[in-house]
């Protein structure tokens, strides 16, 4: 996409995994889960995304900030 003229890109550098009834709150489960659907544990798939921005022969890489946070002692993904 164009900004002016700098080039941004989004970057998917991940999946993760939250509790779908938290992210939606006072929304129903069966008007949500028709979209997004939740594993036994309630928890529906998310996206972690960076933006690329490229102008003036600079590059900027805007980051999640999420480091390891959304990942269990074990090495799995939440």
């Amino acid at each position: 996409m164009k900004v002016g003229k700098d080039t941004v890109t989004s970057l998917d550098v991940g999946r993760f995994r939250l509790d779908g009834g938290a992210m939606f709150g006072v929304i129903p489960k069966i008007l949500w889960s028709r979209t997004n659907s939740a594993d036994e544990l309630n928890r529906i798939d998310m996206a972690m995304r960076c933006l690329l921005i490229e102008g003036d022969g600079r590059r900027i890489l805007v980051d999640t900030g999420a480091r390891g946070q959304f990942v269990r002692g074990d090495g799995e993904a939440l």
